[in-house]
């Protein structure tokens, strides 16, 4: 294969990859496959067209599943995530409106003891507001991913951090609920 022909025929395919969509060549892929066409070019032997073709439609397709694998991945993790503040918003929400109904029954029957659920009640609303934090500040971490610019990644980076640790915290504060809420049913008489 002479030189000439090799650019056309990368120019060519990378065209190709660029009109599927992909934006990105994974720098391994194309070492690898740089490599295996300086030995074809340095080579005495004639390639066989169809050869050269088939090595370059394998690469092809290996980049097209690594990038596949890379998108799914993500949509996996973004879908994680998403059920994970989900499950959160269900627990505290779910809690507080419980605590909600026990207090309002108890305003009927034993209107003194309706403050000892207070601090209860309000751990579950924090926790709520922390799940909704946590919601608005996974949107954001993906909206700096998006700028495409490295202070933004950055950013990006930082922010989904956050929203991790606000989603932790939101269990942690629901579990503090439930030990706040448990203390005080123990000692309800």
């Amino acid at each position: 294969m002479e030189a000439k022909n090799f650019v056309q025929d990368l120019r060519r395919n990378v065209e190709q990859l660029k009109a599927e969509g992909v934006e990105q060549i994974e720098v391994v892929n194309l070492l690898d496959y740089l490599e295996s066409a300086e030995r074809d070019l340095t080579s005495t032997e004639v390639l066989d067209v169809e050869l050269y073709k088939a090595k370059l439609q394998t690469w092809v397709e290996d980049h097209k599943r690594s990038h596949n694998q890379s998108v799914e991945m993500f949509r996996s993790v973004i879908t994680a995530g998403q059920n994970a503040l989900r499950t959160a918003f269900l627990m505290n929400g779910g809690s507080a409106v419980a605590v909600l109904a026990f207090i309002g029954h108890l305003a009927t029957n034993a209107e003194s003891k309706v403050p000892l659920f207070a601090p209860s009640l309000a751990i579950f609303v924090t926790g709520v507001l922390v799940a909704a934090v946590a919601s608005g500040v996974t949107y954001l971490s993906q909206w700096f991913y998006a700028a495409d610019k490295a202070w933004a990644e950055k950013t990006g980076f930082v922010l989904n951090i956050a929203a991790i640790v606000l989603g932790i915290s939101s269990y942690v504060v629901f579990a503090f609920g439930i030990s706040e809420a448990y203390g005080v049913l123990a000692k309800f008489t």
